[in-house]
């Protein structure tokens, strides 16, 4: 054991329950479950991995206890039926096998879902309030339908005791149903379930107590609540901390804090921009002013983070959600005192909690994990025979590639024509934030010289050296290049690429950066930070838009504070003596005076060699930016799929 650590694997009770550590695998979505809502095979060997990997507590993601209400995405894990249990009690029993304890989370979406999840319907809520983000029409719960939630909730947890969980959570945080009751922010009733604490306090505690008289009081029961909700007639830390001392009082063994509704999600889902263990004071008021335990969350990736929050008292446990997912063997590793072999995670969501909100992705994947849903797979990695496998390029797509072929068994050998692996990755890591972002690059050169694959530096491979080398198979992972647009001026001394920007070109005092995505954006940022003064002229009528909500809404709000200014739908029809000639609304105008102008329009593929090589390489495959330049997590998982497949 190493002693920096020890704190996080000191034993605690909750209610009754052992648990082996501090641990905790907090509730996330995964979309592994089968589209009925029982337990998928994919689900039970996911939780087994994290349970193998030293968790001491694993909760299992929100799972519906109504089944026509009830649902907040097409495959919702379900409990609302005892058909339900034989499933649930394999995924306990296998869990349990591997020695961690495991709970199951307790959820009604309320407001935030769709009439397409629930069969047409309208959503329900305390109030006839739709959801800011999601926007649909919502139905006021009568009180006899309420009663009906409350016993649904308790059904609930009487079939999760009956599976063999350790445990239930009622999730209350995050402005689903039993938060929505809780808050003057959705919650407009003036009868006994409102107007009040009172009334936004009694949906949860008729669920605990309904709870309490099935079960009785030797079955742990966590409740989820965000410390501060953030959002205008929101609940506030005291009020917070006030609903918490009456659940206790009721029957609630833990309380898991987390941070925001559905309109605050960036702070609950934060990204880089906040401070790892942001909302660990939170959780030490309430541990401060409640005789239970308490578990702390948000971005608790580094294991010092995570030590110094137990040694210090602020929390009995901590929640070590993402990370999780980037790397299940975080607590072995933390523990053996392999802090370095540890992938970390990115906070960047683009694979996990926006990958299926936002970006419509049927489940979860990670940018750091490509195994992630894919445990059986990889647990026993193996190619029906060994090829010679050559790489050109070393970026996220090239080492993805280069380290799941050796994974696999194939002799790779990589090229890279640049003196560092690491491709563009080397520049996005330069704007405000993104440092951590060298974790992509570091985690997989660390793996693939670990595997044995065969690096050259500084050496660009041609079709003659294709030819040389003559292997199996030739994989081209090139990258790709600034697109340059088609704008009278564009050839100008005093015009340069975002990428320039980031390796240091110069650039005057007064700069226009034209295009507003997110290389334009985060340019201008960076920018602004050396003191600028930026305008970013984009064609669309938003900016940011290939961006995830939590990265954009702290981008944003820092573009606001450093004064960049942003003109929308507004096209660059020239570059001249003058400045930049836009045009607007049928209206042209020059932005003037100004040093210099910033291409940030796109990128297109390098991918020359595989043309040049298919004559010579019975198999060559084109992944990452060189067939189609996009966002990193697709590059890796190109790579990592092309590999699979030798």
């Amino acid at each position: 054991m190493d002693e920096r650590y020890s704190v996080l694997f000191q034993p605690i009770e909750i209610g009754g329950m052992w648990l082996k550590n501090r641990l905790v695998v907090p509730p996330m979505g995964t979309g592994f479950a089968n589209e009925d809502g029982t337990v998928s095979e994919r689900l039970i060997q996911y939780h087994e991995t994290r349970a193998r990997g030293g968790f001491g507590l694993i909760i299992l993601e929100v799972t519906a206890v109504d089944g026509v209400e009830g649902k907040g995405s097409t495959h919702q894990l379900s409990v609302y039926d005892d058909r339900f249990i034989p499933g649930l009690r394999r995924l306990v029993e296998r869990v349990h096998n591997v020695g961690a304890k495991v709970g199951l989370q307790l959820y009604h979406p309320g407001r935030v879902t769709s009439p397409a999840v629930i069969g047409g319907r309208q959503p329900v809520g305390p109030s006839p309030v739709p959801d800011p983000i999601w926007r649909q029409p919502t139905r006021e719960l009568t009180v006899e339908e309420i009663e009906k939630v409350v016993e649904a909730f308790a059904q609930g947890a009487r079939r999760a005791k009956e599976a063999g969980f350790d445990m239930v959570e009622l999730h209350g945080a995050h402005g689903y149903l039993i938060s929505q009751f809780m808050s003057a922010y959705a919650n407009k009733r003036t009868d006994e379930y409102g107007g009040g604490f009172e009334g936004f306090i009694r949906f949860p505690v008729e669920i605990v107590r309904r709870i309490r008289q099935l079960l009785g009081f030797d079955f742990p029961i966590s409740f989820r609540i965000s410390s501060e909700e953030r959002v205008p007639d929101g609940r506030t830390l005291p009020e917070s901390i006030e609903m918490a001392k009456r659940l206790v009082r009721e029957g609630v063994n833990v309380l898991h804090v987390s941070i925001g509704v559905m309109e605050s999600s960036a702070f609950t889902s934060a990204p880089p921009d906040m401070e790892p263990g942001f909302n660990a004071e939170a959780a030490a008021a309430f541990k401060k002013a409640l005789p239970v335990p308490v578990i702390a969350v948000g971005r608790i990736h580094d294991p010092d983070v995570a030590a110094d929050i137990i040694r210090s008292g602020r929390a009995d446990m901590v929640a070590i959600g993402r990370q999780s997912l980037a790397d299940p063997e975080w607590p072995n590793k933390v523990a053996t005192g392999r802090v370095d072999d540890i992938v970390r995670c990115l906070s960047c969501n683009e694979g996990c909690i926006e990958g299926i909100a936002y970006w419509g992705r049927p489940s979860i994947t990670c940018v750091q994990n490509p195994a992630l849903g894919r445990e059986a797979e990889y647990a026993a990695p193996r190619a029906p025979r060994q090829k010679k496998v050559v790489i050109a390029g070393g970026g996220p797509a090239g080492l993805e590639a280069a380290r799941t072929a050796a994974l696999w068994g194939h002799k790779v050998t990589l090229y890279e024509k640049e003196k560092a692996l690491g491709g563009q990755v080397n520049i996005a890591v330069i704007p405000p934030t993104k440092e951590i972002y060298k974790e992509v690059i570091r985690s997989r050169v660390k793996a693939i010289e670990e595997l044995g694959v065969e690096i050259h530096l500084d050496e660009e491979l041609t079709p003659g050296k294709v030819k040389k080398v003559s292997p199996d198979v030739l994989i081209v992972a090139t990258g790709s290049k600034p697109l340059i647009p088609n704008i009278a001026g564009v050839d100008r001394k005093n015009v340069v690429t975002a990428s320039d920007v980031l390796k240091g070109a110069k650039v005057g005092q007064k700069v226009v950066v034209v295009g507003g995505g997110l290389v334009g954006c985060e340019t201008a940022d960076y920018l602004a930070q050396q003191g600028k003064e930026v305008t970013i002229v984009e064609m669309l009528r938003h900016t940011a838009r290939d961006i995830g909500p939590a990265a954009r809404y702290f981008l944003r709000r820092r573009m606001a504070a450093k004064g960049i200014k942003i003109l929308t739908s507004t096209t660059v029809e020239e570059i001249t003596d003058e400045g930049v000639k836009v045009r607007s609304e049928q209206v042209e105008r020059v932005l003037s005076p100004v040093d210099t102008v910033v291409l940030a329009t796109g990128a297109e593929p390098v991918n020359q060699l595989a043309n040049a090589s298919k004559d010579i390489i019975p198999e060559v495959y084109v992944i990452g930016d060189a067939g189609k330049p996009g966002k990193i997590l697709t590059a890796v998982e190109q790579g990592a799929e092309t590999a699979r497949k030798l």
